[in-house]
């Protein structure tokens, strides 16, 4: 990726000589007010690129909603990058200079390698990611990017631990249809495995072939591991309901839960991973956590956990609106404490900017009534010792 990310960023700078940029939708860039802070956020509002970014802008609209007229203010400007990795890295170099930019969040999938890690780098300014990328720290100038979301690492880990438990690892099937994000999870699902002594059969497919590439395999495998989130995913899954091994089915971080109703009465058979505090909320739950997931049920439906992640992004920006610091210290400030969030509570250091607490990562299925994710037992395997739901 690093040669292919390369070129793009040398094919833009060479656009930029020769024509004008592609028009890209975005909310008018803000002037820099005293005491205000400016954030931009890049968002996949349209393209084919899964997840699509609605929860996380509709997300961060209740954020501020919530906040009224408070002041300072915070301020953000939603960029659609629709899909594109070139207009990703575009408007991450524009928020830094035209945009005016105090922070930027980045909310689509990208190859975060030593390529995109130096133009976060250059950027000189935090970027929170909240979508799964490995531990920024682990490359130069890892410093300005934060990883909200689990990571690639971790996922991979919870996945292979949760079917250990549940006594359906072996046999398995990777999935992948080798787009960047399928890649990512594969690559790190096979180390974990690896680790246990384990290899698993690889289906490597294409939206056109999916289908049949797993009609035989559904019918053996007690558990499909689905790498990226990849539409056509679910139609083939579907027959999972009439096999004699009843495969649970592991979805990607990155699956919009919503359509995993395309699995039709193979949804039963459905799990993704997600944070345990978007689940509906209990009567002491606290105060912030309770606001959004009502407040985010009562506009939009159930929240996940792509929501709650941006939600916190621009909570742990806000506390530097009226300060009048600069980036480094913003950086400095967000490696220096936990932050109690929605989704989990994020712990930072100069050395770590992996910040998710694993102990809320958990997999989740919809409840009959698909009104919230729950954490639901499968009821084939409820009673085998040492499960615990």
């Amino acid at each position: 990726m690093s040669a292919r990310l390369a070129a793009v960023a040398l094919a833009l700078g060479l656009a930029a000589c020769t024509a004008g940029p592609a028009p890209i939708t975005a909310t008018p860039a803000p002037t820099h007010e005293a005491g205000a802070l400016n954030v931009t956020a890049l968002l996949d509002l349209s393209g084919d690129r899964t997840p699509n970014g609605g929860s996380q802008r509709d997300a961060l609209q209740l954020w501020l909603d919530q906040q009224g007229t408070r002041t300072p203010q915070v301020r953000v400007r939603f960029v659609d990058v629709a899909g594109s990795e070139a207009r990703t890295i575009l408007e991450l170099k524009r928020a830094a200079t035209e945009g005016r930019a105090d922070a930027v969040i980045v909310g689509v999938p990208v190859d975060y390698d030593a390529a995109f890690a130096r133009i976060v780098e250059l950027a000189g300014l935090p970027v929170l990611f909240t979508l799964p990328i490995p531990d920024p720290a682990t490359l130069a100038g890892g410093r300005w990017a934060f990883a909200l979301a689990p990571t690639p690492a971790q996922l991979a880990k919870a996945a292979v631990d949760d079917a250990t438990r549940r006594g359906v690892l072996v046999p398995s099937l990777i999935v992948s249809d080798e787009s960047g994000p399928a890649v990512a999870e594969r690559v790190a699902l096979q180390a974990e495995l690896a680790k246990r002594g384990l290899g698993v059969p690889l289906a490597k497919v294409t939206a056109a072939d999916v289908a049949p590439r797993l009609a035989g395999p559904l019918m053996a495998a007690r558990s499909v591991f689905f790498a990226g989130a990849v539409p056509a995913y679910t139609a083939a899954a579907r027959p999972a309901i009439g096999s004699p091994s009843g495969p649970l089915l592991y979805f990607s971080y990155l699956v919009e839960p919503a359509a995993l109703g395309e699995l039709r009465e193979a949804a039963a058979l459905a799990t993704w991973p997600g944070s345990r505090r978007t689940l509906a909320p209990p009567p002491d739950a606290p105060p912030a956590r309770a606001a959004f997931v009502r407040g985010y049920a009562d506009r939009y439906g159930p929240p996940g956990t792509h929501a709650a992640v941006a939600y916190d992004a621009l909570s742990m920006l806000s506390g530097f609106a009226g300060t009048g610091v600069d980036a480094a210290v913003i950086r400095n400030t967000l490696e220096a404490a936990p932050f109690a969030g929605v989704a989990t509570t994020f712990t930072f250091a100069p050395a770590r900017h992996a910040g998710f607490a694993t102990g809320d990562l958990v997999y989740l299925r919809w409840t009959a009534q698909r009104s919230f994710p729950m954490l639901a037992p499968d009821p084939r395997l409820e009673h085998q010792p040492g499960f615990t739901p």
